[in-house]
């Protein structure tokens, strides 16, 4: 009801009604942040860190549904090898967008909260290959050591990747 989109995240934050995760948390940063260091004011650095978020939404986001809704929702048997494949060409992006220690710079901002959510649970079903993606993996390790990533991410990657391995192996015995 709160909701015309019917999707979650959503916050009700005193009558104020916000969904979608993006738009959270650029909502509470904007209104709660004691600084701008996770959005900065500064229009060029903002701007980097919209386009993260929105890379984050249209495409890690996204690419994550792809190889997840078939095995979670449709009975799949398997993840179609293309879906695999779009996944790593993900990887590849934000490894090439990793010019610094974080996306945009040299700080924490929104867009690494925001794409390690996302990323964290790709990673805990198809692992970064760190050969591969030299700069995705030290970033997802300088991130997991903040002293939040266990309870933020870690812990709801991998109750997903059990969820989808044993709906995988659900899905796989009621094929037989």
């Amino acid at each position: 009801k709160l909701n015309p989109q019917h999707t979650i995240p959503l916050i009700d934050d005193n009558g104020t009604v916000v969904w979608d995760s993006h738009a959270i948390i650029v909502y509470l940063v904007t209104k709660y942040g004691k600084d701008d260091s996770l959005y900065p004011s500064d229009v060029v650095t903002r701007s980097k860190v919209n386009a993260a978020l929105h890379f984050d939404s249209g495409v890690l986001f996204a690419r994550s549904r792809f190889y997840l809704e078939p095995i979670l929702y449709f009975g799949s048997t398997e993840t179609p090898q293309e879906k695999i494949d779009n996944l790593y060409r993900a990887y590849q992006l934000l490894n090439d967008t990793l010019v610094d220690d974080y996306i945009v710079g040299n700080q924490v901002t929104l867009a690494d909260l925001s794409c390690i959510a996302t990323i964290a649970s790709m990673h805990a079903i198809f692992p970064i290959d760190a050969a591969k993606y030299p700069k995705l993996a030290a970033w997802v390790e300088r991130l997991a050591k903040l002293p939040y990533y266990k309870a933020t991410n870690q812990e709801g990657a991998e109750e997903l990747a059990k969820l989808y391995l044993a709906k995988l192996e659900e899905n796989r015995a009621k094929a037989k």
